[in-house]
Order: C-alpha cells, then structure tokens, then sequence
C-alpha cells in the first residue's frame, strides 16, 4: 500500500513540475505569467525612474597618510615605557569580579 502512495506523490510532482515549465499551456493550463498586472497598470510614469551608479568612496576620496613608523608622537619622552610593550600598547584589563579584600 505504501508503494502505491509513493508513487501517486511521485506522478502528482512530476504533474506540477511539468505545469510550471508550460508543458500544459497548448491547452490553456499554465501558471499565472502575470503574477500581479493590475500593480502594473498602477505605475505612474515608470520610465521616468534613473537609476544612477555611485562611485565606491575609494575612488574619490584621497588615500589618507600613513604616519611615519620611525617617528615619535609629539608627547613622547624619555621615560615612557618602550612601545614594543604589550602594556604600554593595552589597556590593563579592568576585573568584573569583586575583589577579595586583604587579610
């Protein structure tokens, strides 16, 4: 009995299948070309729509300037950390968890 079933759901897909490529438009059964033609006797004036190509943002504006790698911010010191030092170039992580007071 089961194979009966699988075979019938087999044949109807296959009838849709073949209702949806036209196969059946030879005697007026087809899907609806026109899904909605009264939205497009609604249209005012369709032509008049422009549709304009923007350039990406690269194109026009100028690349920006890449500081110089062996120069020194203006407020650099002597005394400042290397800044090759991880914490000089972190924030120290701030704790989310109550601390423990001292004993």
């Amino acid at each position: 009995m089961l194979k009966f079933w699988l075979a019938l759901l087999l044949v109807l897909n296959a009838a849709v299948l073949a209702w949806q490529w036209d196969a059946f438009a030879r005697w007026g059964h087809g899907p609806n070309a026109h899904r909605e033609p009264e939205r497009l006797q609604q249209q005012v004036r369709p032509e008049a729509l422009k549709f304009e190509v923007m350039p990406p943002a690269s194109a026009t504006a100028p690349p920006p300037a890449l500081p110089d790698a062996n120069a020194l911010p203006p407020a650099a010191d002597a005394s400042a950390p290397d800044a090759a030092s991880p914490a000089a170039v972190l924030p120290a992580p701030a704790s989310s968890a109550p601390q423990a007071a001292p004993r």
